[in-house]
């Protein structure tokens, strides 16, 4: 078993396992839920979302910029663990690797559990050097709680199925 270095886990209430599993392949709803200053997002084949981002980081109070694009590969359902969706980072100058998995699995009649899990994560190494790879695995920890947050409160406020 591969260790995480982030593992975030939310519930969601009014959504289900299948149309989460859907709205992760539609590009509007990742620009909905980015927690970044602007996103870019489309959908170049189906399981390939190219990005571009612009933000600051507030930890840092550091400017960044980053294009790429994240691979979903969906691995099916397994009954008692739910949904199962690797993804990786390809493409991208400031990001040499990062993988992880997206588990989406129901509780009940409109509520599901998420979890992003990432197990690598290595910058390239003018990137890392400027502030050091701790500092950027902070960086990352915080996106993903704040993209689960920023889920939760759009399924809070709206149906997941409007994005397909």
């Amino acid at each position: 078993m591969t260790k995480n270095i982030i593992s975030k886990i939310v519930e969601l209430e009014n959504c289900s396992e299948e149309n989460l599993s859907k709205a992760v392949y539609k590009s509007e709803i990742w620009e909905e839920i980015s927690p970044v200053n602007e996103m870019k997002a489309e959908f170049r084949s189906p399981n390939v979302l190219y990005s571009e981002i612009i933000d600051r980081v507030a930890v840092l109070n550091y400017p960044i910029e980053l294009q790429g694009e994240l691979v979903l590969t969906d691995k099916g359902v397994e009954s008692d663990k739910g949904h199962l969706i690797e993804f990786n980072v390809r493409n991208n100058k400031d990001v040499k690797k990062l993988e992880g998995n997206l588990r989406i699995k129901n509780l009940q009649e409109n509520k599901v559990k998420i979890g992003v899990f990432i197990h690598t994560f290595l910058l390239e190494s003018d990137f890392l050097n400027l502030v050091g790879k701790n500092a950027w695995e902070l960086v990352l920890r915080t996106k993903i709680t704040d993209l689960l947050r920023n889920l939760e409160k759009l399924c809070k406020e709206r149906s997941i199925s409007n994005f397909l």
